[in-house]
């Protein structure tokens, strides 16, 4: 794993084109960006593959290239002719393809792929449909939107989690930038040294903050309005929550999102809930002074057409969802949240369903791949952002005001200050990491950038060395003890993991997964007692989904669980 760099700052100003040449060529200049260009550029293949076994993963990965290729030119094509100079200009001044603009589509296409294969997935297409789905769905973001009675000046804050497969390259190398446009609003905006993407976490002078977030839905398309290029025109156009709503009417998104929008003029937060069919408004309940923010469509008629390829989908955003509202209550009962306190929300690692115990997979809000963690308080023009490697909020904390007015230029954090940069970062602490951390974000990033399961499991079991009783560590083990074939010892974690899993639909996937590991290493008795277990199990979360498959399994040979299963760890779901 790579070690961090430091935080890097840059002031851009003139036209869309022109801040994007200027980026390229400041960032040229320091350096640190070849890791994402070259993570872009094959995220889609790696992403959709999956874990597939290694004799097909690169026939199917030349294949899936060409598809997304041709559907990320058709993304490109369709976006507003200013801002497709600006990407191509960074990429050029960058000394890169300036075509490899098409690259910051990924994630649209990401969710447009498992939004096609989910119309798609029916008859003959129904298995490699449910493929697509589980590889490529990824549990992304949490945010927080905190104003009046819940905060401890009545001031808003917010705080977002961005959790993306990009472990060892999003999270180490962290960047800011402030753009002056010659029309609209001046903006700012987190990201990573090699993506001029104002989309994760967006503020401008007007006091707006907008943070995006993964929905899955039938309806896409692949032309329209990309996710990158809709938060670029919030950020630099709106000034009012109504604005922001405005502006994402304007005209049809390609994709499907939940941007939660907040307005520190107003004291209120919104989602704007969109896919390529339509746009709708959740606010914050009746006399509730905050919104959470996750990965699920919460108007009734966006909910019509949303996709889960398996309960794990719901139960991971609904689970982050709850936890949080739990967490600001609290916060709120105390006098209200302070930065730190929302920091401390985004590292927690206790789902709502089982306070107590410390886990680090499932839905939890810390997850391995946040990449990026920060609280924004734009009435101070400051925010608070994570600088360690993932999970980025478990480490060092930065402070960053800013000025609106500056000279254009760049500054390495620990290098001397520019004049006149209008900038200023302060270490404001740290926060504690969890024992296992470390060796479970190099699981995972080993798991989505090379699919070497001996490696991951290596780093999982360092993990549980860490953390033995974390029952969400063990079913991670489990499955991946069956894909190298070593039977008994997935059984032990299906053992180990029941002694502390209480959350019924984690108990029902160990009650499944153990059982076929037991009958695959000549227990059967082992395994009817807990596919009986599993079958006397209320049909909670989804529970009925897996004793479905256990009332399957009775009566299959041996050879039928000694079968290579695929995983996807970050959701916590697998399958054959």
């Amino acid at each position: 794993m790579s070690s961090p760099k430091p935080l890097w700052i840059a002031r851009l100003a003139g036209s869309q084109e022109e801040m994007g040449r200027q980026h390229g060529a400041l960032l040229a200049a320091a350096g640190g960006a070849d890791a994402v260009l070259d993570h872009y550029r094959d995220m889609p293949s790696r992403m959709v593959v999956g874990d597939a076994p290694a004799a097909t993963r690169a026939v199917a990965s030349l294949a899936v290239r060409g598809v997304t290729e041709a559907l990320l030119v058709k993304l490109a094509a369709d976006r507003p002719a200013e801002l497709r100079d600006r990407s191509r200009a960074f990429m050029a001044a960058m000394g890169r393809p300036a075509g490899w603009a098409r690259y910051l589509g990924v994630m649209d296409l990401f969710q447009n792929l498992v939004g096609t294969a989910a119309r798609w997935g029916v008859g003959p297409f129904a298995r490699p449909a449910q493929s697509v789905m589980s590889a490529a769905a990824q549990p992304a973001c949490s945010t927080v939107m905190a104003w009046g009675a819940t905060t401890a000046d009545g001031a808003l804050l917010h705080a977002r989690n961005f959790d993306f497969p990009g472990i060892d390259v999003w999270d180490v190398a962290p960047a800011l930038l402030l753009c002056a446009p010659d029309r609209g609003q001046r903006y700012g905006f987190v990201t990573t040294r090699g993506a001029d993407t104002p989309v994760v976490t967006v503020w401008n002078e007007a006091g707006l903050v907008i943070t995006s977030h993964t929905r899955f839905h039938r309806s896409v398309a692949f032309k329209g309005a990309s996710v990158v290029d809709l938060v670029h025109d919030i950020g630099r156009r709106a000034e009012t929550l109504a604005d922001a709503e405005r502006i994402a009417r304007e005209r049809p998104a390609a994709s499907t999102w939940g941007l939660a929008v907040s307005s520190a003029r107003e004291r209120r937060g919104v989602v704007l809930e969109i896919h390529a069919g339509r746009v709708e408004v959740v606010g914050p309940g009746p006399g509730a002074e905050h919104v959470v923010c996750c990965n699920r469509y919460r108007h009734p008629s966006m909910q019509d057409g949303e996709i889960a390829g398996s309960p794990a989908w719901p139960l991971h955003s609904d689970r982050r969802e709850r936890r949080l509202a739990v967490l600001v209550a609290a916060a709120k009962a105390r006098g209200g949240a302070r930065w730190r306190d929302l920091a401390e929300m985004l590292c927690d690692r206790e789902d709502a369903d089982a306070p107590g115990v410390t886990r680090q997979l499932g839905g939890i809000v810390a997850q391995p791949c946040q990449v990026q963690s920060i609280v924004v308080a734009p009435d101070q023009r400051a925010l608070w952002l994570g600088t360690g490697a993932a999970p980025v909020g478990e480490g060092r904390w930065l402070r960053v005001g800013w000025d609106w007015t500056g000279g254009t230029g760049a500054w390495e954090l620990g290098q001397p200050v520019p004049a006149g940069i209008g900038v200023t970062v302060a270490d404001d602490g740290a926060l504690a990491r969890a024992p296992a951390s470390d060796a479970v974000a190099r699981a995972i990033a080993v798991e989505q950038l090379h699919h070497d399961t001996d490696t991951t499991a290596a780093e999982i079991e360092r993990a549980i060395a860490a953390a033995p009783t974390d029952p969400s560590l063990r079913l991670a083990q489990l499955w991946l003890e069956l894909r190298r074939s070593r039977w008994a010892r997935a059984v032990e974690h299906a053992e180990v993991g029941l002694r502390h899993e209480s959350v019924p639909y984690r108990r029902a996937q160990l009650l499944l997964w153990g059982a076929r590991a037991a009958m695959a290493a000549d227990e059967p008795a082992r395994a009817r007692a807990w596919r009986g277990e599993l079958a006397a199990l209320d049909d909670v979360q989804g529970v009925g989904y897996l004793q479905a498959y256990g009332k399957r399994d009775e009566g299959k040979p041996v050879s039928a669980f000694r079968r290579r299963p695929t995983a996807n760890l970050t959701l916590l779901e697998a399958g054959y």
